[in-house]
Parts: C-alpha cells; structure tokens; sequence
C-alpha cells in the first residue's frame, strides 16, 4: 500500500478531532463567561440590597417615620383597605423623600428609567444571543464545507469556481494540454495547469480553485 495514500485519512482525522476540541472549547469560554458575569451582577444586586435594608432598619427608628406610618395605617384601615407593612412603608419613605411632590416626581423618573434600561437589557441579549447564534451556525457550516472539501479531495476532486459563480466539484488529477469531458461539460487544462470550460458560445472561460 502507498503510504501517502494512508496519510490522508490520518490527516482528516486529525483535522476533525482539531476541529471538534476547538468548537469545545469555545463553548466552555462562552459558558464561563456568562458565569463570571452573572457572578459580578448578584455581587452588585447583594451588595445594594445590603445597604437598602440597612438604611431601611435605620429610618424605621426614626419617630417621625412611625408617626406617619400610623397616620397612614389609621386612613387605610377607615378605607376598609390593607396596608403594607412598617418596612415596606419605610423603603417608600425614603425612596420618595417623606411622599414629597418632589420626591413622588423623582420616584416616578427613576423607576422609567429602570423599565428602559431593563429593556434595552432584554433586547441586547436577545441580539447578543441571535448573533452567537449565527457564528455558531457560520462555525457549523465552514465545518461542513470543510468536510465535503476534506472529501472530494480523498477522491482527487477539488472545488472550482466558474466565472458566473458557479461551484464545479472537478479531478484535479487532470493533465496539462488535456481536454476532458464531465458531467456533461467539455473542459481544457492548459500548458500552465489552468482549467477552462467551454460555454455555449463557444467560448473559453476559466475555473479557478475555491
């Protein structure tokens, strides 16, 4: 047996396994990644909601936070209506400046603009996620071609480009100064190893490798 013969299916399979740890590995970056930045995200959420609840403990000693708490209690019980509880009224309390018309005014501002980073949010990762989606599906189909190029070329075949863009699977095997016929096409090699296929006109086009 021809040993270049066994050197290419060795060389394909090495390609593959090259191929196949390289898509591995960039999943495995992209997965640590997106850990690492939920990571960094819940320390800033734990963080603030350490400080909000600690402000909150603090103002629900102030008297003048209780009183206002029971005088807003007091309405809504005669409203025959719940009212939430001592903490949650505090975190408003402070939120809107003692329910200040500045404050309520703030809040309001506030809390817009958090609904429209929280969207712009959602519609970056929805776009984040459609464009990793397309370089998988990009990575997927260069692998696909390069197998099928891998394979034509264990048969002596390669990939040639027409002048009208057309992809022609041709042997590469053939001769300088030779015409073939294939797959119904008459085609010319030259002196210098060029491709040429004859086109209705009777003209000469050249094909080149992909």
């Amino acid at each position: 047996m021809n040993p270049t013969s066994l050197l290419l299916p060795l060389r394909l399979a090495a390609a593959l396994l090259l191929a196949c740890c390289a898509a591995a590995a960039s999943a495995q970056d992209y997965a640590a990644m997106i850990r690492q930045s939920q990571a960094r995200q819940q320390a800033i959420v734990d963080a603030a909601t350490q400080r909000g609840n600690g402000a909150v403990q603090q103002r629900m000693q102030d008297p003048q936070v209780q009183a206002s708490y029971q005088q807003y209690a007091w309405r809504m019980q005669q409203a025959g209506q719940r009212p939430v509880d001592f903490p949650t009224y505090t975190y408003q309390y402070i939120y809107t400046n003692g329910f200040s018309a500045a404050g309520i005014a703030h809040m309001r501002q506030n809390e817009a603009g958090i609904a429209q980073r929280e969207a712009a949010a959602v519609q970056g990762l929805r776009q984040a996620e459609a464009a990793r989606g397309q370089a998988q599906q990009a990575q997927r189909d260069g692998y696909y071609r390069n197998q099928q190029e891998a394979g034509r070329g264990l048969m002596g075949q390669s990939t040639y480009a027409a002048p009208n863009g057309a992809q022609l699977a041709l042997p590469h095997t053939w001769q300088p100064n030779t015409t073939q016929v294939h797959q119904g096409n008459t085609y010319h090699v030259d002196a210098s190893g060029q491709y040429h296929v004859l086109a209705a006109n009777g003209w000469w086009y050249p094909v080149a490798p992909r």
